[in-house]
């Protein structure tokens, strides 16, 4: 053989980066992040959700589709891994699924893929639960914790019914992460948080609710038994991504929770401010509520079902918050990252926006966000009236939540409207201890996180969340000039021992 022809092996000592893998499976993209077992972030990639619409508008895709989305995903993350390590090999100890709710899979008494994937935000399905009895639908909100409507997976079930995809006794329902789980390891789970967004799971009992299976003309057996997250559902069998074959499975749940445990807000009273497009305010409280607390909650526009954190519930409030800063920032003219910016630092708590600029809009429900302005209105004022307005709403979001189960603790903020020190500043003026994660990808770290429970010896998110997370120190004055808060050393923790981190494996 010729030094031309001589083929390269790695050295027999080569020792192997061990990680663990969290994927957010989104609306609009996919995530993969790759940590080691102790949270030191090694790469990330994203692609594109894969959904089609249909010829009358209608919006779905395929188990299958999800799957390859999934995969291709992680297999560019893990190569980005490969390259972050100088070209080590990596082992996977296991991988954590969160995701969308409401949407999924409907399985065949013979495992088989039988419906499509109906998009959580596709109304299919709200006339079909109209029609039901109206007993059954004034028990819906405190059997279920959610309000009557089409997003939850029980209308979309009625609609497949309906067009001949009735399930079949011996089927099974599978929320989009846990058919990715099932699809790695063969084991179907219920994961409690994701089942919690079905309207098929009686919150008082954590058993299928039998009147809603009755509906659909399905037993017991319809949703899987529940493993909460962190547990493992099994190990990866055979797959297109060899890297995670033997990984430990487990799905971390609804993509909110989750976040939430990768911003760190993890204690028992902690609150959560996700500030995105839609803007999502998350209370975690201990234990289960009463139906009168639930039905009370959904009243006053709150969703109450399961944290993906064992043993909590979670009360879950939406605004459209992000929707109207962005569109009031186009209206100024700061669509660009240098008027934005701008327009940020000009902004004070005493910017006077009353008498000039009044807004209306930006429940979750609002696709209309209404201006009034009159003599004075300026940029300033819009912006200033926009920032007011969303204070506002978190202010009664928050007052509602609390009539029910209490103040709350600590409160992380995260998300990309938290870059801006007026946004910062106007949302620690209303909500008390308020702390911003940096972490840009919380979905995907707190299903890294999970990984780490379910693969690691002793491990629980007690024990991982200060190794995980990192948080800015105080909130922000309304009156000073604040950088964009940075990672900070995660806070000392008493508790239990860390968990035992297992050696890095020669190959």
């Amino acid at each position: 053989m010729t030094h031309s022809q001589e083929v390269a092996r790695p050295a027999r000592d080569v020792v192997a980066r061990d990680v663990v893998v969290g994927v957010d499976l989104g609306t609009t993209d996919t995530k993969a992040l790759i940590t080691t077992p102790d949270g030191r972030r090694i790469a990330f990639a994203r692609r594109p959700t894969t959904w089609t619409i249909t010829h009358d508008g209608r919006t779905e895709t395929t188990g299958a589709a999800l799957l390859d989305d999934v995969l291709s995903t992680v297999a560019d993350a893990l190569a980005a891994a490969r390259e972050s390590v100088d070209g080590r090999p990596v082992r996977v100890l296991g991988i954590g699924l969160a995701g969308l709710g409401e949407s999924g899979v409907v399985l065949s008494p013979e495992g088989l893929e039988a419906s499509p994937v109906i998009a959580w935000f596709d109304d299919r399905g709200g006339d079909e639960l109209k029609r039901l009895d109206p007993a059954l639908l004034a028990e819906l909100p405190a059997r279920t914790g959610l309000p009557v409507g089409a997003q939850w997976t029980l209308p979309k079930l009625l609609w497949l019914s309906g067009a001949g995809l009735a399930p079949r006794r011996g089927s099974r329902w599978l929320n989009v992460p846990e058919y990715i789980a099932y699809a790695l390891c063969g084991e179907q789970i219920s994961e409690p948080s994701l089942a919690s967004r079905t309207a098929l799971l009686d919150q008082a009992t954590d058993a299928p609710w039998e009147d809603a299976l009755t509906a659909l003309g399905v037993g017991a057996d319809f949703l899987p038994p529940l493993l909460p997250a962190g547990e493992a559902a099994g190990r990866v069998t055979e797959c297109a991504v060899p890297e995670l074959v033997g990984a430990v499975v487990t799905v971390a749940g609804h993509d909110h929770p989750v976040a939430a445990v990768g911003a760190g807000a993890v204690g028992r009273s902690d609150l959560f401010n996700s500030c995105g497009t839609a803007e999502v305010l998350l209370r975690s409280t201990p234990g289960r509520l009463g139906d009168g607390d639930r039905a009370a909650l959904v009243a006053r526009g709150v969703d109450a079902g399961r944290h993906a954190l064992p043993g909590h519930s979670a009360l879950i409030g939406g605004m459209r918050s992000g929707l109207l800063m962005r569109r009031v920032l186009h209206l100024v003219g700061a669509h660009d990252p240098e008027g934005r910016d701008a327009i940020d630092r000009r902004w004070t708590a005493r910017t006077h926006a009353a008498r000039a600029v009044s807004v209306r809009g930006g429940a979750i429900q609002d696709n209309e966000i209404t201006l009034r302005l009159r003599d004075g209105a300026s940029p300033d004022a819009a912006w200033a009236a926009a920032l007011a307005h969303v204070a506002q709403r978190t202010t009664a979001l928050l007052a509602d939540m609390e009539s029910v189960v209490g103040e709350h603790g600590r409160a992380v903020a995260a998300g990309g409207w938290t870059r801006l020190r007026s946004v910062r500043a106007s949302k620690s003026a209303v909500v008390s201890r308020l702390t911003f994660c940096s972490e840009d990808q919380p979905g995907a770290l707190g299903a890294a996180l999970f990984a780490a429970c379910a693969a690691l010896e002793g491990a629980s998110v007690e024990t991982l969340s200060p190794l995980f997370t990192h948080a800015s120190g105080p909130p922000p004055r309304a009156d000073t000039d604040v950088p964009p808060p940075g990672r900070t050393t995660p806070p000392q923790t008493t508790g239990p021992p860390p968990p035992r981190l297992p050696a890095d494996t020669h190959h």
